[in-house]
């Protein structure tokens, strides 16, 4: 007896699905597309200094950071890099701060992923006071297209 009810009750399990009013829904046909979350349009940065140095502040290694974050998923087809000084003694001493600095941005966004294929550099010193915080910068502009895979 327990034997016919065991083997009932299997039956109706392994049956119950086929004597269903309902099929189940077929797969899609359409392929998914999930969304692209990477935002390739960040164009403009700006890495401060402090007087006198060439070493990234903790707010500049943030800004490269976040960078690499939002282009994740991109490819940087143009990159400009633009150093600025005005804190040092004479012009010569300007100029290698100047160049110091945008050698170390640069080192930061490549140990970053963050390279291009074409890239433009310039130095220049600036006309502001010693102390002027916008003449102690690295303005660098990128040009970015979502990376194709495959």
């Amino acid at each position: 007896m327990k034997k016919t009810i065991l083997a009932a009750t299997a039956l109706a399990f392994t049956a119950g699905p086929a004597l269903a009013d309902t099929a189940p829904a077929p797969p899609p046909q359409t392929p998914y597309y999930a969304p692209q979350t990477a935002s390739c349009d960040l164009s403009d940065l700006t890495v401060y200094f402090k007087r006198g140095t060439a070493e990234l502040t903790a707010y500049g290694r943030d800004v490269i950071r976040e960078a690499r974050e939002q282009l994740s998923g991109c490819a940087v087809v143009k990159l400009k890099a633009d150093a600025i000084a005005s804190d040092a003694e004479g012009e010569a001493a300007k100029l290698s701060l100047a160049e110091a600095r945008r050698v170390a941005v640069m080192d930061a966004l490549r140990d970053h992923g963050i390279r291009s294929s074409e890239t433009d550099h310039s130095t220049r010193i600036s006309v502001d006071r010693d102390d002027a915080v916008m003449a102690r910068r690295v303005d660098i502009s990128l040009k970015a297209k979502p990376a194709i895979v495959g």
